[in-house]
């Protein structure tokens, strides 16, 4: 497994890659990795001859400063990690390689799919997002990009960048993985207490409530949400970000219970914000 840390080195192992044909296959992470991401090396393995993971905790995609200076780091481990799943290149760059000036004129948005759910929250959070992961794709080349759909809005405004600039790469979406009580898997688990970890078991109980009301012929949008609210707020030391329903391609908010609905939410369990969605396909 191959290491760099500079734009240059990276380049030359890429453009020796391209000249022998390889198919290159990418997966952005920001570290302290675990098995989610680990997913996304798999699903390129299969399909690609080249796994490319970056590894930067990307600082223009924060809203909040001190959640930037508690984000965790571990590279080590995570390097041993990428290593025994056959990561091929980890490009592992300092912040001052990524953004050698100390201003960035550029930014990037994309209004209609970031106004809602964490858009509205985290303001300036997917402008930086697409600057990271436009400067990544043109320096890896990569012929696909692997997100995972826990970050769902992430990976429709990514699909979005990727079709409306005619980058020459495809995008896939790794469905989200879980640990063994339903929790989805993220690096801010890490940073939950023992009593907020068993608090935050209620949002994949609380998507297991709704698929019950569901079937059980819940119609009204404005009833589900409450009954999904309250069971969230069962919880101790919990607060919902946003608990909202909404198109699962424009991201758009819905009225009626008709067709796919993603059910997205965000909470807050202590001061560890935590998010999850899931795509329900409505009764007739």
């Amino acid at each position: 497994m191959k290491v760099v840390s500079e734009i240059s080195e990276l380049k030359k192992i890429i453009q020796e890659w391209k000249q022998q044909k390889e198919t290159l296959g990418f997966c952005p992470t920001m570290g302290t990795l675990h098995a989610g991401h680990m997913d996304l090396v798999h699903h390129s393995k299969k399909q690609c001859t080249k796994t490319i993971v970056s590894i930067f905790i990307n600082p223009t995609q924060f809203n909040d400063p001190k959640d930037f200076e508690a984000y965790p780091n571990n590279t080590e481990a995570d390097l041993k990690l990428c290593e025994e799943n056959g990561v091929d290149l980890v490009f592992l760059p300092s912040v001052g390689v990524m953004y050698p000036k100390t201003e960035t004129p550029i930014q990037m948005s994309i209004p209609s799919l970031q106004k809602t759910l964490c858009g509205r929250t985290r303001p300036g959070h997917f402008e930086g997002v697409l600057q990271i992961v436009s400067k990544l794709f043109h320096l890896t080349e990569a012929d696909y990009g692997f997100f995972g759909l826990k970050d769902y809005q992430q990976f429709r405004v990514i699909s979005s960048l990727v079709d409306e600039l005619n980058f020459p790469m495809k995008i896939v979406g790794v469905p989200t993985k879980r640990e063994d009580d339903g929790l989805a898997m993220s690096s801010r688990n890490l940073r939950l207490s023992k009593k907020d970890r068993e608090t935050a078991t209620l949002i994949p109980r609380m998507f297991q409530l709704a698929k019950k009301t569901l079937l059980g012929g819940e119609k009204n949008i404005t009833v589900w949400k409450e009954i999904l609210s309250d069971f969230l707020l069962t919880g101790t030391n919990i607060k919902i970000d946003y608990l909202e329903v909404v198109h699962p391609i424009t991201l758009q908010p819905i009225t009626e219970l008709k067709g796919n609905v993603l059910l997205a939410t965000a909470v807050f369990v202590g001061e560890v914000r935590l998010i999850d969605n899931e795509i329900f396909v409505c009764p007739e």
